[in-house]
């Protein structure tokens, strides 16, 4: 498991520039993180889709499912209708259908909720319960069925473990350093006495009681966790949706000054000037149009936008426009990016065919995080 810094290189002192600064903050990171119980991960932003609360386990969408119904006693395989049709729902904000629990803990932030047809929610609509529950609000035309959460969770590094975390990367840093200033407990101690040397090997028991030796680290894991567990506690239980964790391609290309991320209540701009490209073929060369196409990831999927919403400029030589959010969906769909080109077409003067020409290029993206 990747577990995240509790500690950056730039926060061990004297030894930062040290060439094992980055590897001694990753080890103590790493052992401090399984001490403590394996408490804080940190925070982690991701995005997962969830089918219907009552409806996790289906293989597919059908008109209609099977459900079990207690009648007089007896247990019953009844045909129920299917939610995927999450238009005819309403949120009456006390039943199973009005909320779904999270997969991550414990839950900091909703960035977004988009439903199956992309349409990202209003946070009017739903609200967050206990850290972990995604509750509709009562009266709103939704209910949380086959949506998409974006949303932030983990545990923070309490202070106290951040401490913790960067006296031991000290004293990693100054052991690999060759420092004889160490810290850390050894193995062997050598001991005279009159005349007599002899040496003890060290049991360290501390190891076995999970700790380290040091005071002010093993201060913080006693304090955190002191009967020693070697992981938190979990329970699991089949009524908890499923969720499918969404995650995305790389950026097709390489990342460049030209490329766009679309926010979303924000639309992303666009122009030559700002980005020095050269445009000046529509001004040598006259008859030219600008055109902008989004693309997919895959190239399967484009969204060309309207010609009036791409701007050409004669005084300024500059040519510019805008992708929203709306416009990003039709071509990316729900997870992964993809890129957009700025073309200049004309027919030809001969032979009448069209003509295209590639100005410029840049990745697209859509960031649901605030």
């Amino acid at each position: 498991m990747s577990v995240p810094l509790w500690i950056t290189p730039e926060e061990v002192g004297a030894y930062s520039n040290t060439e094992f600064a980055y590897e001694a903050c990753k080890t103590a990171s790493y052992l401090l993180w399984g001490m403590s119980g394996r408490k804080y991960t940190g925070l982690t932003t991701t995005t997962e889709r969830y089918v219907c609360s009552k409806r996790a386990y289906r293989l597919g969408a059908s008109s209609q499912n099977y459900g079990a119904v207690l009648i007089g006693g007896d247990v019953f395989n009844v045909p129920i209708n299917d939610f995927d049709n999450y238009a005819e729902l309403v949120a009456d904000g006390l039943s199973p259908e009005s909320r779904i629990r999270l997969r991550g803990r414990n839950v900091q932030k909703i960035h977004a909720v988009r439903n199956r047809a992309g349409q990202i929610l209003s946070p009017s609509t739903y609200y967050l319960v206990d850290h972990s529950v995604l509750q509709a609000t009562a009266g709103v035309p939704w209910t949380p069925c086959n949506v998409e959460v974006t949303y932030t969770y983990g545990d923070p590094v309490p202070m106290a473990g951040r401490m913790a975390a960067r006296t031991l990367a000290m004293e990693f840093a100054k052991l690999w350093s060759g420092d004889d200033d160490v810290n850390l407990p050894a193995r062997v101690t050598t001991v005279a006495r009159q005349g007599v040397t002899f040496t003890l090997l060290d049991s360290q028991d501390f190891i076995d009681e999970v700790r380290t030796g040091v005071y002010s680290i093993d201060l913080f894991l006693k304090t955190v966790n002191p009967d020693g567990a070697r992981r938190r506690s979990r329970i699991f239980t089949p009524d908890v949706p499923r969720a499918r964790t969404q995650n995305s391609k790389t950026l097709p290309l390489p990342v460049s000054v030209n490329d766009l991320v679309i926010h979303k209540s924000t639309a992303a701009h666009w122009d030559s000037v700002a980005t020095s490209t050269d445009v000046t073929l529509f001004w040598d060369q006259p008859g030219w149009t600008p055109t902008v196409v989004l693309g997919s990831y895959d190239k399967k999927r484009t969204f060309g936008l309207p010609a009036n919403e791409v701007y050409l400029n004669n005084t300024l030589h500059k040519i510019s426009f805008d992708v929203d959010y709306s416009s990003a969906y039709q071509a990316l769909g729900m997870v992964d990016p993809g890129q957009w080109t700025l073309f200049a077409t004309k027919n030809d003067p001969v032979t009448g065919l069209p003509m295209v020409s590639e100005i410029v290029t840049g990745n697209l993206s859509i960031n649901l995080v605030d």
